[in-house]
């Protein structure tokens, strides 16, 4: 049996209506903005502007320099997570040749963590999972856009970027230290470099505002040039994600460096090699592909903010197999699936994963194996899904 006939007959996932799309901030006209990533050409290349969406209506999101804000997203199709980036560009109607700057970066469980492919198909669905950034209290006040880009974990190589309206408040900062700023990572689009499927992508370049959950992953360095396996951007200076069990989503954010003297924002991009810009280069070859985990219907997991740096090692990894009661923290080995009848949840990244429903009139065996042993709700066991 093919892996795409098998897929539908385990009932491991429903069809997803849609992908994710940015509720804060605010972005521009939501009511006409999809949940789709960028074509692959490019040619919606920033912030999905054409076929009639542009950079009009929606509400103008004021933030103060040097305030904290809140990332969030609405659909629950995350892909298996991946990372993302949070750029400004000073252009108030951005184009291709628009210079964008990160402001924070979330390496690895953006936009949800612990989930090995999709939470469920609803594209309407607010997804329970939020990352906290901090506008660089150094950068010139004013109008400007603001985006979120998103190379998704699993699935087909893609990027996606939302953008919104931004005024910027306060005094004191300078186009210097905007310039400072890393370049946002375009990639997957317009003949750009692939990112490698499966991995959770640390950027080259990521800033000083960073948000680690690639502990126990498999993780590759993505920058302009394309991806690598392994971390060959060291390890940065933002902290990790919440200590202990549980999927806490409490990372901080670092500040910028203290203001300067005021200086106006430029809005176009510098000639020859502006952040962010858009520019066609020729493909780099095919680049290396992992299998993709299936997707599943996901009950909504419970978020648990948490602070302080470094990485958890979470707790109750368990060994007793025939118990069918949900695990929380470390696991091993990658890819177990752990039943319990109704509902089952499988070891990825090191980490057990939220719990996750059975489709509608199936049920699998209770404890944990290799397998997923799935069968009818009073039938006999129909297939066996191996990781």
């Amino acid at each position: 049996m093919s892996f795409s006939k098998l897929f539908v007959a385990a009932g491991l996932a429903t069809l997803v209506s849609g992908h994710m799309k940015m509720k804060s901030p605010a972005p521009f006209d939501p009511s006409s903005l999809n949940n789709s990533p960028l074509d692959a050409s490019g040619s919606d290349f920033p912030c999905k502007f054409g076929n009639g969406y542009s950079a009009t209506g929606g509400t103008t999101n004021q933030y103060a320099l040097g305030s904290q804000q809140t990332l969030s997203f609405i659909g629950q199709a995350t892909h298996g997570g991946g990372s993302c980036q949070v750029a400004i560009t000073y252009d108030t109607t951005p184009t291709k040749d628009s210079k964008w700057k990160v402001i924070h970066s979330i390496e690895g469980g953006c936009p949800a963590k612990g989930v090995s492919g999709n939470m469920g198909d609803s594209a309407d669905a607010e997804d329970p999972y939020t990352y906290p950034y901090t506008i660089p209290e150094d950068i010139p006040a004013g109008k400007a856009t603001i985006a979120w880009t998103w190379f998704n974990k699993v699935g087909n190589r893609e990027m996606y970027m939302n953008c919104g309206p931004l005024e910027l408040t306060g005094t004191g900062g300078s186009q210097d230290n905007f310039d400072k700023l890393p370049d946002m990572v375009v990639l997957n689009i317009g003949g750009k470099p692939q990112t490698l499927e499966g991995y959770d992508y640390v950027f080259q370049d990521a800033g000083s505002s960073v948000e680690d959950n690639t502990s126990g992953g498999q993780v590759a360095t993505c920058g302009t040039s394309g991806c690598t396996p392994g971390n060959s951007a060291g390890s940065g200076s933002g902290s990790g994600s919440g200590s202990g069990s549980g999927s806490g989503s409490g990372a901080s954010s670092s500040a910028a460096a203290a203001p300067s003297s005021t200086a106006a924002p430029s809005s176009s991009a510098a000639a020859g090699g502006a952040g962010g810009v858009f520019i066609t280069q020729s493909p780099s070859g095919a680049a290396p592909t992992a299998t993709a985990s299936p997707t599943s219907q996901a009950a909504q997991p419970t978020t648990t903010a948490g602070s302080g740096s470094g990485s958890g090692s979470g707790s109750g990894s368990g060994s007793g197999s025939s118990s069918g009661s949900s695990m929380s923290g470390a696991c091993s080995p990658e890819g177990t699936f752990n039943c319990m009848g109704s509902s089952y949840q499988q070891c990825a990244s090191g980490q057990w994963s939220v719990v996750m429903q059975m489709a509608a009139g199936t049920t699998c065996k209770t404890g944990q194996s290799s397998d997923l042993s799935i069968s009818a709700v009073g039938k006999r066991v129909a297939r066996a899904f191996r990781a």
